[in-house]
C-alpha cells in the first residue's frame, strides 16, 4: 500500500491571480512512511518549526533583506533573525518617512 499526498499551487481560473497552476503529488510506500515522517519532523524541530505548516516556497523565495546583509550565511540563526529584523525596520521607517513627505508635499 502507498500513501499519496496531493497539493496544488496557484489558481486554475483563467484569468487567475497567478501565472501558473500546478498540481503535484508524492507517493510513499506505507512501510517507509513513519521513517520519512520522523525525519521531516526532526528537521523541522531543528529549525524551530515543529508543529508548524511548512511551505517549499519559503526555501525558494528570494528574501531581499538577506541579500543586503554582509556574510548572511555565516551568521548564527539568532544573528540572522536580528539582522533581518533591523533591515525590515529600516525599510519600514523609510516608507513612513516617504509617506509623511508625500502628505506634506500635497
Amino acid at each position: 500500500m502507498y500513501i499519496c499526498y496531493v497539493d496544488e499551487s496557484g489558481t486554475p481560473e483563467i484569468p487567475g491571480n497567478t501565472s501558473h497552476f500546478v498540481l503535484c503529488g508524492i507517493s510513499i510506500p506505507i512501510w517507509h512512511w513513519h521513517a520519512a515522517d520522523r525525519d521531516i519532523s526532526a528537521i523541522l524541530k531543528h529549525y524551530g518549526l515543529h508543529n508548524k505548516e511548512f511551505h517549499t516556497a519559503w526555501i525558494l523565495r528570494n528574501y531581499l533583506e538577506q541579500n543586503k546583509i554582509p556574510d548572511f550565511a555565516k551568521l548564527s540563526r539568532m544573528d540572522r533573525f536580528l539582522a533581518v529584523q533591523r533591515e525590515r525596520n529600516k525599510y519600514l521607517l523609510q516608507l513612513q518617512k516617504a509617506a509623511k513627505q508625500n502628505c506634506i508635499g500635497k
